[in-house]
């Protein structure tokens, strides 16, 4: 291929206009998600609420946003898009202290990261219905296994949280412990993913 030949190909690759699919809205949401697991983290981290195992599970999540972000916009800028910040909303959760009560925030937490994997159905499709095979693959690969995965540990965390609230006090502070133990990774993490389940059955 002569070296014309590679430079229209690229120009046409560069060209695409990754704002159609709203890549930009995308890294948005990961922002605002940051600002709101950190917001929750330094919640968890306080005197009164000393939930130090949510803080850290809070902070991973965090974390996470953050990396996907820088992520996404870097692979927008290399496909011949533009970095173009944008203003943050102050997140309004809270963790409540007087009482400790963590039902609320964990449903916004289940919330804000069903929000995300919603959103990256729908920038994949988009990308599919455009032809956009590489925008479709670098989402499924890098993003859709996670955050399925994190939506489904979050709503086992609000089942234990949910059911450990019955009876304030101890429950809450045994899972806090437990998270604890496991810096901040859910203790079933590796029961919702079927590629770290061993087959026990015995051949005959």
């Amino acid at each position: 291929m002569s070296s014309e030949g590679a430079k229209k190909i690229i120009a046409k690759v560069s060209s695409q206009d990754l704002d159609q699919w709203s890549v930009r809205e995308h890294i948005h949401q990961e922002l605002t998600s940051w600002l709101f697991f950190r917001k929750l983290a330094v919640d968890c981290s306080r005197s009164n609420i000393s939930l130090l195992g949510f803080a850290r599970l809070w902070e991973r999540s965090a974390a996470e946003c953050l990396a996907d972000l820088k992520w996404l916009e870097k692979y927008l800028v290399s496909r011949g898009g533009r970095s173009k910040p944008t203003q943050i909303e102050a997140t309004t959760s809270e963790w409540p202290d007087n009482p400790v009560e963590p039902v609320s925030p964990c449903k916004d937490a289940l919330f804000v990261k069903k929000s995300i994997l919603e959103d990256l159905h729908r920038l994949c499709s988009l990308a599919d219905k455009s032809g956009d095979v590489a925008l479709a693959s670098a989402i499924q690969s890098r993003f859709m296994h996670k955050e399925t995965t994190h939506v489904k540990n979050l709503a086992g965390l609000l089942q234990q949280v949910v059911r450990a609230s019955k009876q304030p006090g101890l429950g809450l502070y045994l899972l806090d412990q437990e998270l604890r133990h496991n810096d901040g990774v859910v203790p079933w993490d590796s029961v919702n993913d079927p590629s770290q389940q061993h087959d026990d059955t015995l051949e005959v």
